[in-house]
Order: structure tokens, then C-alpha cells, then sequence
């Protein structure tokens, strides 16, 4: 495995969600909570992508986004 791709998945593998990012139906600016159970960052998921764009454009009134810090600045949802 080449090393940028053996990194990437080291990355990854181990990024753990540090925040639940409720979904945003009828909230006009949703604020992350802090979770303190181990869950994995959506990010990893297989369908993050769809996951994504629904929970972006509030297509799933019910649709909570699990993110680790960085992925979650990444995204410009914190600071």
C-alpha cells in the first residue's frame, strides 16, 4: 500500500465521533453536543457522502451527523 493511502486509512480507521450534529429541521443554526460515548465518525461511513449532502440541504428532518473535531471544522460546522 502505497504510504499516503497506508496514512489515509490509519486516519481513518481511528477518527472517533466527538460530536452529535442534530438534525436541522426548523433550526436555524444547530449547535454540536459533545458526546462522550466511543462512536465512530460518520465520515467512515460508506454512504457519508449521501449522508452529507441530505443532512446539508435538510433533506432528513431527522438525519443526526457523528463527527470527529477535525472532520467537523472540515466541514466549517465549528471553529
Amino acid at each position: 500500500m502505497p504510504k499516503d493511502s497506508q496514512e489515509k486509512a490509519t486516519t481513518i480507521s481511528g477518527c472517533r465521533a466527538e460530536f452529535i450534529f442534530y438534525a436541522q429541521a426548523g433550526v436555524p443554526d444547530p449547535r454540536p453536543v459533545k458526546i462522550l460515548g466511543e462512536y465512530s465518525c460518520d465520515c467512515q461511513r460508506p454512504d457519508w457522502e449521501s449522508r452529507w449532502r441530505d443532512w446539508n440541504s435538510r433533506q432528513n428532518p431527522y438525519l443526526n451527523l457523528f463527527l470527529c473535531a477535525e472532520h467537523a471544522r472540515k466541514l466549517k460546522l465549528i471553529e
